[in-house]
């Protein structure tokens, strides 16, 4: 058979992969339902903050101003020695809301965050709790109202919307490309019913859910994961809701420069390879679908025997792409970033295949708030 005919096939083959993922996966949010009934659940806000006072400082009224008619604050104060306890005891008294835990620490035996959302879950007084980070900021102050909503008696679990800052700068463009298209994937996924990740900047579950499951028991020995691999570990097809509300998203402090956005990164990626064997699978035909797009596509041109019909294939995928990306850049407040989303692909594969390959074969690093 000839090789060149050989190479189409095989190169049509990894686009029509790459479509479906697109129409199939990517295109969910397009149709997915923005209206809920109202809720007046109890909620319990936890956050888990060590040496965050700046932050705290900035963002904790934001979160105890909420229009939500009965909710509480707990902050998880993890041996903090930046002046946070002073701050945090003082807020107490100032905010029946407000309730706070300080926690001991000694470096030789720190447990990490996990331990510290544990002991913030034990002392939760109710069902709804939502968890965010001490760098995050509520888009509104009806953020808590839109997650509750959300969180239907069928639901244990509701995935947020967690950007970050934009600042002028090449690295925060890679930060938010990348956020995006992290925000592209699991948000579709968990719509097309395969849910395998959320992110502690702005997620809910019930705490029911948490001690079903003997909370971070079976990944207790990682020190990142508290919040994709307890929703890879526990969500389902049927127990899972996406909040894509604007004013609920919201809105942390990226890193400052590319190296300490890389160990990040990384840190986040060392917990891909305790997802459940499905979704590494999925995950895995998509990005590999993608190399072999580029690296088959580039082959075919250079062959010239099959020119016009790769062309068109490669035409149509673009086209497909700048359809779906504007769609879902739209829903996630991205669409400053819409000119560059040629460059996507290509610069979001290369950064997941180098920081991937370094994460898969190196221990997690120790959790930093």
């Amino acid at each position: 058979m000839d090789i060149s005919f050989i190479l189409f096939i095989a190169f049509a083959s990894v686009a029509t992969l790459q479509l479906f993922f697109y129409w199939g996966i990517f295109s969910r949010t397009m149709a997915a339902p923005k209206t809920y009934t109202p809720s007046k659940v109890g909620i319990s806000v936890i956050i888990c903050a060590r040496n965050n006072y700046t932050f705290l400082e900035e963002h904790l009224d934001l979160i105890l101003n909420q229009k939500h008619v009965d909710f509480e604050v707990i902050v998880v104060n993890d041996g903090s020695t930046d002046g946070t306890i002073d701050f945090l005891d003082t807020k107490a008294k100032e905010h029946a809301r407000l309730k706070v835990l300080h926690l001991d620490i000694d470096e030789r035996f720190h447990r990490g965050k996990k331990f510290a959302q544990t002991i913030g879950i034990k002392a939760a007084a109710h069902e709804l709790m939502v968890f965010t980070d001490a760098d995050c900021a509520p888009a509104s102050d009806q953020w808590l109202n839109i997650m509750s909503k959300h969180m239907t008696p069928d639901k244990s679990i509701v995935l947020g919307v967690g950007n970050y800052k934009r600042k002028a700068s090449i690295t925060n463009w890679i930060i938010q490309l990348e956020t995006f298209h992290s925000l592209m994937l699991y948000i579709n996924f968990a719509l097309a019913k395969m849910p395998y990740m959320g992110v502690g900047r702005n997620l809910s579950y019930k705490r029911s859910l948490f001690f079903s499951v003997k909370g971070f028991a079976s990944h207790q020995h990682l020190l990142s994961g508290d919040d994709d691999l307890f929703v890879n570990e526990t969500a389902t097809k049927a127990n899972v809701n996406v909040c894509l509300d604007p004013n609920a998203f919201t809105v942390s402090e990226p890193k400052a420069s590319f190296g300490q956005w890389m160990t990040q990164k990384k840190r986040h990626y060392s917990t891909g390879k305790m997802y459940k064997f499905s979704h590494r699978f999925v995950l895995a035909l998509y990005s590999f679908s993608l190399l072999f797009y580029y690296i088959l596509g580039t082959l075919a041109i250079l062959d010239e025997q099959f020119l016009i019909p790769v062309l068109a294939i490669i035409g149509f995928r673009f086209l497909t792409q700048a359809i779906v990306l504007f769609r879902n850049m739209k829903v996630f407040d991205y669409l400053k970033y819409y000119w560059l989303f040629p460059f996507l692909d290509l610069g979001i594969l290369l950064i997941h295949i180098f920081i991937g390959v370094r994460g898969y074969f190196s221990k997690p690093l120790r959790w930093n708030y």
